[in-house]
């Protein structure tokens, strides 16, 4: 009986030392995660700043209106204030008055008036003139090659897909310092695009509480670091943290359209049609892109509304005719029929148009996409193979390589991209989710 007993109990210490080895590694994140977090700023009160903005605006205005000769800064000042009610509100008509008003503060100061020129190349990125935006950042960098813009040119670098040199400038910036948020926030979306996930997330949290620790960044501004920690949250399967990174980018700048468009686009992953439907009329109702009414459109069908789910269908289409005048919605209208799987044709071409425009992994993925759906399966292995040269950890570029190489009979590739889509993000899409574990029961 005695060795019976001192066998039990030496079975019982074993699993418990086993069951402690198996929770040894989730308790030491879950303290270092703790610490990590005990270290962070402390956010600052929020500043309602957006609620200003008209009458900041107004002021401004006001100052230009005089026409004082030698006035460099009021259309300067009013040209940056422009640009932010347009981050605020969308009204692409924001952009063009930010552009007359920077190259008016030029007119009146054309040497030395480094902050005009930075609100030019501001319009230009927003406008997705990304090469013209390059352009003026080297200019600005022949005058003051101050840290501050090297990194900008290495994030313009990032949308126009030459991530060699946005790596050649981020290996020469000096050692980090203290609140380096702009630098933590170029080398955390490089990591991201360049498969690096964990090491991204650990590095933007940083920049976002250092962001929100800044008393005078505004409202909209912090709000933006939330809703980028929910997109990368929901890239590594986090879901139920990305939902609440959304809601605290709303807590702080209400109604903000990014954050519901990206609330919709995971409750719809989540078939949480209601809340999808809800964050993306909410978001559409400020700018009506076609991916946020896609997601508006799927939930109106997933709820019963078919008829209201195709008066969304057609007013995509109309944004298309008149509503893409800049082309800064090309990508998301491709992205859209190509996965209604409507109007292929369209989405092939569009995606090859925006391609001249920027040359990045999300445009080779959608041309890949737009191409299989088209039927020009060559094309779409070619654009995928160049879309995932990086690997990169994002469940629907590594879906789409999955179907296309399940599309040339390559099983060992296709097997590969499925479960790895899966095991990023097991709810990473409504039906493409699904979609992968039926094919991954087949093969």
């Amino acid at each position: 009986m005695k060795m019976r007993s001192t066998t039990t109990y030496a079975w019982i210490v074993a699993a418990l030392a086993l069951c402690a080895a198996a929770l040894w590694p989730a308790f030491v994140k879950q303290r270092e995660d703790a610490a990590r977090a005990a270290s962070l700023p402390t956010a600052a009160p929020i500043t309602a700043d957006y609620l200003d903005r008209d009458r900041t605006i107004a002021f401004w205005e006001g100052m230009v209106r005089k026409r004082v000769a030698d006035d460099m800064l009021s259309p300067r000042q009013l040209s940056f204030q422009y640009l932010q009610r347009y981050r605020e509100h969308a009204d692409i008509d924001d952009v063009l008055r930010a552009r007359r008003m920077a190259e008016l503060s030029l007119q009146k100061q054309p040497r030395s008036n480094m902050g005009a020129q930075i609100a030019l190349a501001s319009v230009e990125l927003t406008l997705h003139q990304f090469k013209a935006a390059l352009r003026e950042t080297r200019r600005i960098e022949s005058l003051d090659p101050a840290p501050e813009m090297r990194m900008r040119e290495a994030s313009l670098d990032l949308e126009i897909g030459d991530y060699t040199g946005a790596k050649r400038i981020i290996d020469r910036l000096p050692p980090r310092k203290r609140l380096d948020i702009s630098r933590d926030t170029l080398v955390a979306r490089y990591d991201e695009l360049t498969g690096h996930l964990a090491s991204a997330r650990e590095l933007f949290e940083q920049a976002t509480a250092d962001a929100n620790s800044v008393l005078d960044t505004p409202a909209q501004q912090r709000a933006w670091f939330f809703f980028r920690s929910g997109e990368l949250a929901f890239e590594a399967g986090d879901n139920d943290a990305a939902l609440a990174d959304e809601d605290r980018a709303l807590a702080l700048f209400p109604n903000y359209a990014e954050a519901n468009r990206l609330k919709a686009k995971f409750a719809c992953a989540l078939k949480r049609w209601q809340v999808c439907r809800d964050a993306a009329a909410a978001s559409a109702g400020v700018v009506p892109y076609p991916e946020t009414l896609g997601y508006q459109e799927d939930a109106e069908r997933a709820l019963g509304a078919g008829a209201d789910a195709g008066r969304i269908a057609d007013l995509i289409v109309t944004i298309e005719r008149i509503g893409n005048a800049q082309r800064i919605s090309d990508r998301l209208l491709a992205i859209y029929y190509a996965e209604h799987r409507i109007r292929t044709a369209d989405a092939y071409r569009i995606a090859r148009r925006e391609l001249a425009v920027r040359d990045d992994i999300f445009t080779e993925d959608t041309l890949a996409w737009a191409a299989a759906a088209d039927g020009r399966w060559d094309e779409a292995r070619v654009a995928e193979r160049k879309a995932l040269r990086f690997d990169t950890e994002i469940s629907l570029l590594q879906y789409h390589a999955g179907i296309i190489a399940l599309h040339f009979g390559d099983r060992a590739e296709a097997k590969r991209r499925l479960e790895r889509a899966l095991a990023l993000n097991p709810s990473f899409h409504p039906n493409y989710a699904d979609d992968a574990r039926a094919r991954l029961a087949r093969l």
